[in-house]
């Protein structure tokens, strides 16, 4: 085989290999705190504050299926680390008291434009 043709291989193969979907295997993060309110029966606050244990999930933008979940620190907060570039949707449930399958879940849609950049979202404030 010509040698200039297996160069071109190797670039090509190259090239091609540097272009990741989103998911793991990158150098980037997502971070963020989950924020509860407790209410009573008659709907009144009693209590609020960061709250651990809380499973979050994370897929692929417009994906019905997560590809990673992890449940919240003592603190509230979580991270994602070594996603690629791309776009990603975070998400987390709370009670609803009114809801029909008592619960309601909080969606935040988060782009990472930086193959080495930290995100951090705002608090995700659910009540539980």
């Amino acid at each position: 085989m010509n040698k200039k043709v297996i160069l071109l291989v190797f670039i090509i193969m190259g090239l091609w290999s540097c272009s990741h979907d989103e998911g793991y295997g990158g150098l980037a993060s997502i971070s963020g705190k989950i924020y509860g309110k407790d209410f009573n029966s008659s709907g009144f606050l009693v209590n609020e504050d960061y709250i651990g244990g809380v499973k979050v999930y994370i897929s692929k933008h417009g994906e019905t299926n997560y590809f990673d979940s992890m449940d919240s620190a003592y603190d509230g907060s979580f991270k994602f680390n070594y996603l690629h570039k791309g776009t990603y949707d975070i998400w987390v449930f709370g009670d609803c008291d009114y809801c029909s399958w008592d619960q309601v879940f909080v969606l935040k849609t988060i782009e990472i434009t930086d193959k080495k950049q930290e995100v951090v979202t705002e608090d995700f404030v659910i009540s539980f």
